[in-house]
């Protein structure tokens, strides 16, 4: 704008008007200073982003510990989503007075905002999987329990010196002792 007003004056052969030069001159201090304020902006809030992104695709040693991580880095990003929308306001302000200029601030907004989504989405599906993997936890120690107080009743019935007196009495002892579903049943009831 400044150089076109300038130009505009050079061509009249006419000096640029003081007044007109110093208000020219306070805009593109503006605008220069809004341009260079914005980009360090967005990379600012590109980098919070980036950095809970990778927090969140590393490996806890334990699942409480994930999970405490995991909360952490949620208030950061719900954080970083309020931050952004307040950017956008003021971005949406500034395009109502600059519509020129704001379309490459609009741009760079939507791509954080695009980031701030994929980094949510990658913090639920976080959630679900600590979710899961301690809900296998939690059955796979059940499971232990069951087989170490099979394995322990097992080891009573055959150290027990059982003495059958015909094979027909064998064989219902056999029968009874298959796993199969009457089985399980029997090696349930034998356990508890």
């Amino acid at each position: 704008i400044a150089e076109q007003q300038q130009s505009k004056y050079l061509d009249l052969y006419t000096i640029l008007p003081s007044e007109i030069s110093m208000q020219l001159a306070e805009v593109t201090l503006t605008l220069g200073s809004l341009e260079e304020q914005v980009p360090q902006t967005a990379l600012y809030w590109l980098g919070k982003l980036l950095i809970i992104s990778v927090k969140l695709k590393e490996k806890a040693p334990e699942i409480s510990q994930a999970k405490e991580e995991t909360k952490a880095l949620k208030e950061e990003l719900e954080s970083c989503g309020r931050s952004l929308s307040e950017l956008d306001a003021a971005v949406q302000e500034f395009g109502e007075q600059n519509p020129t200029l704001s379309k490459q601030l609009k741009d760079a907004i939507t791509k954080l905002k695009e980031i701030h989504h994929h980094t949510g989405r990658l913090a639920d599906y976080r959630t679900a999987r600590l979710k899961k993997a301690a809900s296998h936890v939690h059955e796979f120690s059940e499971m232990l329990e069951f087989v170490m107080a099979w394995t322990e009743r097992a080891e009573a019935v055959v150290k027990d010196s059982l003495i059958w007196s015909s094979s027909s009495q064998l064989q219902d002892q056999i029968n009874t002792y298959q796993v199969g579903p009457t089985g399980i049943t029997f090696l349930k009831n034998l356990l508890y």
